[in-house]
């Protein structure tokens, strides 16, 4: 696997390895409690975090035809390093996990970005379970919606590098 690819992966599967939220935790499932001031979700938001979580699951299961469904034709990603991406490198990254067990990532602080009522940006924060300064990152998928269906158009995931050197 070349390293463009994995880098690929790599920010797909910080998104496939579990969701831990405060405030969604409740409607999403994930390993943290809710807040006590979680708020309803609109179903406008409650859409898009079903529509997110759908994605992960797909990508992690390798469902292929899931994620080309969803990903729009002129997709782009930004990974980590500043390489760019597009859909077919993407859909080319889409391999099962290799394991169930050990540590997972943590996903906090899921925001809806709302950009009009046919596009929102879904953003929040990970803690990869190792070690290595790439561990905190920032995630921001950009939704739209087309033919009544949402699309993934774009995807960055960038390094929170402050607290990388915080170990």
């Amino acid at each position: 696997m070349t390293i463009r690819r994995s880098l690929i992966r790599l920010s797909i599967l910080l998104c496939g390895l579990g969701i831990g939220i405060p405030v969604f935790a409740a409607r999403v499932g994930g390993m943290l409690p809710a807040s006590p001031d979680a708020r309803t979700l609109s179903p406008f938001e409650q859409n898009l975090i079903d529509t997110q979580k759908a994605f992960i699951d797909a990508f992690e299961r390798g469902d292929v035809n899931y994620v080309k469904s969803v990903v729009a034709d002129d997709f782009m990603v930004i990974v980590p390093n500043g390489d760019i991406a597009d859909r077919e490198e993407l859909i080319g990254a889409v391999h099962p996990r290799q394991s169930k067990d050990g540590p997972r990532a943590i996903f906090y602080d899921f925001k809806i970005v709302p950009l009009n009522d046919s596009a929102a940006v879904v953003t929040y924060n990970a803690v990869l379970p190792d070690n290595n300064p790439e561990r905190y990152q920032h995630l921001s998928y950009t939704w739209v919606k087309q033919d009544g269906k949402w699309k993934l158009k774009f995807l960055q995931t960038t390094l929170n590098l402050w607290s990388a050197h915080d170990l």
